[in-house]
């Protein structure tokens, strides 16, 4: 596809040649910028990042254009299920704006930051009227490109639901949706660039990301489920006045007034007139009010540390130092110096290192979408689904299902691109590094896994009642025991020391799948002793299972250099 944009592009050539741009070097930058994308890794794919950095495995290009296609062959499914076309756009456009606004703020940020063009082409004899033009052309054909895939099913279907007439119409209903929401885009970085520092811009971006791969994963399992289509259908979207406001409605206004003109009121010919100028409006305002500076904030944001800081402030002479929570529970929980700098070490850098936070984060959103997925399906309505979800024992599904966090954590906790401050692991004269792995795995457990648990127990209690306060304890216990065996078997480094790229040995997949049958044997025979009403036995259960726990972390402590693997630096 790039090479049929590239053509595309070579129309202009002659044009953009009399305005003194160098086409030679315009294409060239262009084609090494479109082959950046390609090779760019989505954050629709963000929880697969690892594998697609693997040389040789990179997320193909073709493979987010067919996601892309596929969530617009969704969204163009609504033109048919409304029986007004009006609402079956409103919808669509709804959707469109949505996800393309989503898209540009998590993947296209990337370009936006990137400042490599300084570094790069300006020591060399490329023009400055040269390098602007050819970064308008790759955000222009990044827009259309995303417009066009994630439009295509609509056009097709339109062309059923309202004639070939419509077609031509439709694309330029896209054109304008799509500028709205580079004008939303545009006042959604604004708005951050003038109310968070650059770094923390940085950080609230990815949790943009974060928020986007959960938003796809939780559309695709839960939509079908929780929505009644034939509800939806007879909705009849002008009864309420409130629609008027909505951006999408002034945009399917357009095909009612043109298309459908024996429909249209006033009402919708002025709501078609607004949805016409209001994307010019507001790429002029965006141009001429909000602009100024943004290219000097964006190249501040650009040029900050890759990951979040929080520097310690000085405290002057006579001023109270602040409460060290961290602290304090480091000296509580791993009193052995070793063990407390682990405990310290990957609290604080599992808190500031990005890329860990964007593996690691989704998969706390995951487990409740897993198990309404699960929990949920069914025939009859949501109340009757509901009861029968309270009736059962689905919360031991919910509590064992919580232990997919532990797993995520420590399969991530060993690697950072910048890890080659690592060395002083291996510097200082520690005997032990299995003292920095308890310390690790402790810091994993109070940071991550006690509070995700108190949250879930909390939940349960609410649905099913005290009587599974036992059960959730239990499964507490089970769950870091099933830590202690994930992190013995598969975390073969300190913290935060080993490159991403790392190549994976293909034995442990065995072992994972091992150690997982451990959780689910536990699981099966924590369902049997509730199903036939050993409550009893589960509290009993609690201590050895404490017991066992203990024991593994200490022998966990013992751990030497023979089971590290060691990295150049």
């Amino acid at each position: 596809m790039n090479k049929l944009l590239l053509k595309l592009v070579n129309l202009l050539m002659p044009l953009l040649e009399r305005t003194g741009v160098d086409t030679y070097q315009l294409y060239h930058i262009l084609r090494i910028k479109l082959q950046m994308d390609d090779r760019r890794p989505s954050a629709m794919f963000s929880h697969r990042r690892k594998a697609a950095a693997t040389p040789g495995k990179a997320t193909s290009s073709w493979a987010v254009s067919l996601v892309t296609v596929f969530v617009g062959g969704f969204m163009g499914v609504t033109l048919l299920l409304f029986k007004g076309p009006m609402t079956g756009q409103t919808v669509y456009f709804s959707m469109f704006m949505v996800m393309m606004a989503l898209t540009l703020i998590t993947d296209f940020t990337t370009v936006l930051l990137d400042v490599r063009d300084q570094y790069i082409l300006l020591p060399r004899p490329v023009s400055d009227r040269t390098l602007a033009i050819s970064r308008i052309l790759h955000i222009s054909i990044y827009v259309f490109k995303l417009a066009l895939l994630q439009g295509l099913a609509g056009i097709v279907i339109i062309g059923f639901v309202d004639g070939l007439l419509a077609v031509p119409l439709f694309i330029v209903q896209i054109v304008q949706i799509t500028f709205l929401s580079i004008v939303l885009v545009n006042v959604v970085y604004l708005i951050l660039m003038r109310t968070v520092s650059p770094e923390r811009f940085k950080d609230v971006i990815s949790y943009f990301q974060i928020g986007f791969s959960v938003v796809i994963f939780a559309a695709y399992y839960l939509l079908p489920r929780l929505i009644d289509v034939s509800d939806l259908a007879r909705i009849e979207l002008l009864h309420h006045t409130w629609s008027y406001f909505i951006p999408p409605v002034w945009i399917a206004a357009l095909n009612e007034v043109l298309i459908h003109p024996d429909r249209a009121t006033l009402i919708t010919s002025l709501m078609a007139i607004i949805g016409v100028t209001a994307p010019l409006v507001g790429l002029w305002l965006v141009a001429k009010v909000l602009a100024p500076g943004f290219n000097k904030r964006l190249a501040v944001a650009a040029t900050s540390d890759g990951n979040s800081t929080s520097p310690a402030p000085a405290h002057g002479a006579g001023k109270k130092p602040k409460f060290d929570l961290v602290g304090k529970m480091a000296n509580l929980l791993a009193p052995n110096p070793v063990e407390n700098a682990g405990f310290r070490i990957t609290w604080k850098l599992a808190a500031r290192v990005r890329e860990f936070k964007l593996k690691v984060y989704p998969a706390f959103a995951y487990v409740p979408i897993y198990f309404v997925y699960f929990a949920l399906n069914g025939k009859g309505s949501l109340a009757d689904r509901f009861h029968k979800l309270q009736a059962g024992y689905y919360y031991i599904f919910l509590i064992y299902l919580s232990t997919f966090i532990v797993s995520s954590v420590l399969q991530n906790i060993s690697f950072s691109e910048k890890f080659k401050p690592a060395w002083i692991y291996y510097a200082l004269p520690i005997k032990q590094p299995g003292k920095i792995l308890s310390g690790m795995y402790k810091a994993v457990v109070v940071l991550y896994y006690l509070p995700y648990c108190i949250i879930l127990g909390g939940i349960s209690i609410a649905i099913w009642g005290p009587k599974v306060i036992n059960d959730i304890i239990l499964a507490f216990f089970v769950g870091m025991i099933y830590g202690i065996l994930m992190a013995l078997f598969m975390v073969k480094g300190l913290p935060f020391s080993k490159p991403v790229l790392i190549k994976q040995s293909g034995g442990r997949i065995i072992t994972s799948l091992l150690v997982m049958s451990f959780i689910l044997v536990i699981g099966a025979g924590h369902y049997a002793l509730i199903k036939f009403g050993f409550d009893m036995v589960i509290w009993i259960l609690i201590i050895p299972a404490a017991v066992v726990f203990w024991i593994m972390l200490y022998y966990y402590k013992r751990q030497g250099w023979d089971i590290i693997e060691l990295e150049e630096f």
